[in-house]
């Protein structure tokens, strides 16, 4: 790493910690992706149900272990990134990422026909970049 590098990364852990909102929004994130993703290899049936595409064969459970997976996964990364405070990494992954809880919205409302059950996940996309802006605004004013 250079010398400017390192300064900036030093920068950034130092004025980033629990004082910030950005700071506990990204560990709320991170335990709720953790929860999903758990909650997802657990019980694979009710965790369909709260997605909003509801599975009705056993068979089918091994697409909501997929979407378990990938939320522990992504969960587990946030985490990582707000210990070692990694804000530009975290503020560069929520803006990339927030367009899985929107595609997420998509698809229910493609699969189950009503936009009631997509909104969850069109909110948490609308959330995601709210967070993703904050980050981009206190690293900005930094």
């Amino acid at each position: 790493m250079t010398a400017k590098t390192e300064k900036a990364i030093q920068i950034e852990k130092k004025n980033w910690n629990y004082t910030s909102l950005t700071f506990w929004l990204s560990w709320l994130f991170a335990i709720g992706l953790i929860a999903l993703g758990t909650n997802g290899l657990i019980q694979p049936n009710a965790a369909s149900q709260a997605f909003g595409i509801g599975i009705t064969e056993s068979a089918a459970s091994g697409f909501v272990m997929v979407k378990a997976v990938r939320d522990l996964a992504l969960g587990l990364t946030i985490a990582l990134f707000a210990f070692v405070k990694m804000k530009k990494s975290l503020m560069m992954l929520a803006f990339v990422s927030s367009i899985i809880p929107f595609m997420d919205g998509i698809l229910v409302i493609t699969q189950r026909g009503e936009v009631i059950y997509s909104l969850q996940h069109f909110i948490t996309a609308i959330v995601v970049l709210i967070t993703a802006f904050l980050l981009w605004r206190e690293d900005k004013n930094a």
